[in-house]
């Protein structure tokens, strides 16, 4: 080769690779410094957490992906509540009201269930989410999940199963008495959990579904005539009227998984839900374990239908999207529904976007886990009803549920004074305001001894007692945290209401009991982890030890509530809050197992929302 051409070849490479930003021969290198296409896509916790969405917006950002004018694109994945999506882009759209520094302006929006996106164009009067033109990132099937003893024993899997089996079975005086394979250790009655369906996908799922098979009828079908039908609204609640445990979400639902057969045999829930239980990651509360379950359980497919989480992509059409956004958006879908990254969808437990992939050796939608690949029930598309018939739905649910009757026991010893207080006061009164209207509400303050008190009333006519009852309170004294419980439990159980109802009170406190007549265990009886009875433990501040039957001491972590001491008419659950590290979660803990009810620590600035929420459990 001659040198002039060797020249020129060296000159030619040195100033390709300047302009590829490649370094050669110690050129400088060249970066794109233009702003990026920015998707920011709000997900369900099941794909953010579960299906590590921002691992594969990871992936895609890397990869350097393009529009069609050259600009790179990020993908940027935001954690939002189902729920959360639907209200928070109804208010973006319809009143112009956001917070973005929570999370940015979306083009695309995943929750778990396209039906909560219903609502948000019925009420703009125009399409703001694309839902009939999107896409399903994943899928999961909701069903009733149980014991396989207990399944077995109804005659799975050789016999279908549905809701009017579980129906029959509660409604039967003997309960499990009635099948010569079932076991003491279960007890008679069948114990069912429900999410609630203002909050939960699948408690609005099932919901939905209810009323369909009840007019027996698809989602689709349904009018607004078969939602008031007497037939079908006795179905639904009839239904409702087998719920033990209201709960607020399926985290919570694990929970009570865990704590075992006494507090639950049918568990709503979807497929990716059970998987996690297998492998000890699925989501609970906080201070809930999550280790993989020690239970065989598995997954009834409904026979009379099952509704399909379909984790869409549904494309957001308001204001702030651009055209090179929907462009973009629509790479980052295309690149979610490869094989390659839906094999990693199914490898966290999800059915793939199309069915080819349901044999691949990524799926865990096996026997393995309790499931079933090829169900043969009708799958129902609840995305697809009417928004007027969904609207009339979600009005129905404060009728068909069942009632429940619960008294706030609210601490104002010395403790709580300042933020926790004004946070209490105004939690309460969201609270009221936040509860199914056929409820019955109650409310006590105390410190060291019981103060303001309202009896139980209905919801109606008592909010507008208890609401300047709770303004009114001061905090000061000690903590008689017991003689107020046990007068909350009093309340509720007197209260003239549903022989059915749920029945329970919520306790808030941020210290320790250090005053009453009451103890503990006068309240609750308590088991050793050996499953020793629990002799004595007052459950004062300071006690550390328990003592049981035979004299042995026993640390309070190694304590379990395991009934109610006092004596009721009607079951009754006790809720505890515990606001700070002065609250004793674990005999918060103890009492809510004892009860089959939840328990929860929280800081001061969470206080309001989490008091909120523990309304829903009625």
């Amino acid at each position: 080769m001659k040198p002039l051409t060797m020249v020129v070849i060296v000159v030619l490479i040195v100033a390709v690779g300047v302009g590829t930003g490649f370094r050669v021969f110690n050129a400088p290198v060249l970066f794109d410094r233009s702003e990026p296409v920015t998707v920011v896509h709000w997900s369900n916790g099941h794909m953010y957490f579960g299906a590590e969405l921002p691992k594969m917006a990871e992936k895609f950002n890397d990869a350097m992906h393009k529009t069609a004018s050259g600009q790179r694109i990020e993908v940027q994945v935001f954690y939002a509540g189902s729920s959360a999506q639907a209200r928070d882009l109804r208010s973006r759209v319809i009143r112009n009201v956001r917070d973005v520094r929570e999370r940015p302006d979306p083009i695309i929006v995943t929750p778990s269930a396209a039906h909560w996106l219903i609502p948000v164009n019925f009420d703009a009067g125009r399409t703001i989410v694309d839902i009939s033109g999107s896409e399903s990132i994943v899928r999961t099937m909701i069903g009733i999940v149980t014991y396989r003893e207990m399944a077995e024993c109804l005659g799975w899997p050789q016999k279908e199963i549905g809701y009017a089996d579980i129906i029959t079975l509660r409604e039967d005086s003997l309960g499990w008495e009635r099948y010569d394979c079932a076991k003491a250790e279960w007890g008679r009655k069948p114990l069912v959990a429900y999410t609630d369906p203002t909050e939960s996908s699948t408690g609005r799922s099932v919901l939905i579904s209810l009323y369909a098979i009840a007019a027996g009828k698809t989602p689709e079908q349904l009018t607004i005539d078969d939602i008031s039908d007497p037939t079908v609204v006795e179905y639904v609640r009839k239904f409702q009227g087998l719920v033990d445990h209201y709960m607020i979400n399926t985290g919570v639902v694990n929970a009570k998984i865990y704590q075992g057969l006494s507090f639950g045999h049918f568990f709503l829930m979807p497929e990716d839900n059970l998987i996690q239980l297998y492998e000890g990651t699925a989501e609970t509360p906080e201070g809930i374990e999550a280790p993989p379950i020690n239970a065989d359980m598995v997954m009834i497919y409904p026979k009379e239908g099952t509704m399909a989480r379909n984790n869409c992509a549904c494309f957001v059409q308001a204001e702030w999207v651009t055209q090179e956004q929907n462009e973009a958006a629509q790479k980052w879908v295309a690149f979610l529904l490869l094989d390659e990254q839906q094999r990693k969808f199914m490898e966290k437990g999800f059915r793939p976007a199309r069915d080819h992939l349901l044999t691949d050796p990524a799926s865990k939608i096996t026997a393995e886990y309790g499931l079933d690949a090829m169900i043969q029930v009708e799958e129902y598309s609840p995305q697809k009803i009417d928004p007027s018939v969904a609207a009339a739905i979600d009005d129905s649910w404060e009728d068909v549920k069942k009632p429940g009757i619960v008294t706030f026991v609210i601490d104002t010893s010395g403790s709580m004074k300042g933020e926790k207080t004004q946070q209490t006061k105004d939690g309460l009164v969201r609270a009221l305001d936040a509860m199914a209207r056929n409820n019955q509400v109650g409310f006590l303050s105390f410190d060291d001894k019981i103060n303001s008190r309202v009896p139980v009333a209905p919801l109606a006519q008592n909010r507008f007692k208890i609401a300047p009852a709770v303004q009114e309170v001061r905090a000061r004294g000690q903590t008689a945290l017991y003689d107020a419980i046990k007068a909350g439990i009093e309340m509720s159980d007197a209260a003239v209401g549903s022989p059915d109802a749920i029945r329970g009170v919520v306790v808030l406190t941020d210290g320790q009991a250090n005053n009453g007549q009451t103890k503990l265990h006068d309240l609750i009886r308590m088991m050793s982890r050996d499953e020793v009875p629990i002799h004595q433990y007052e459950g004062m501040v300071g006690q550390l030890w328990a003592r049981d039957e035979v004299g042995r001491s026993v640390s309070k972590q190694d304590v379990t509530g395991d009934s109610l001491a006092i004596e009721t008419d009607h079951p009754v659950q006790i809720f505890f809050i515990g606001i700070g590290d002065d609250a004793d979660l674990e005999v918060g803990r103890m009492l809510a197992e004892a009860t089959g009810a939840e328990f929860q620590g929280v800081t001061e600035k969470d206080l309001a929302a989490v008091l909120e929420e523990f309304s829903k459990y009625f």
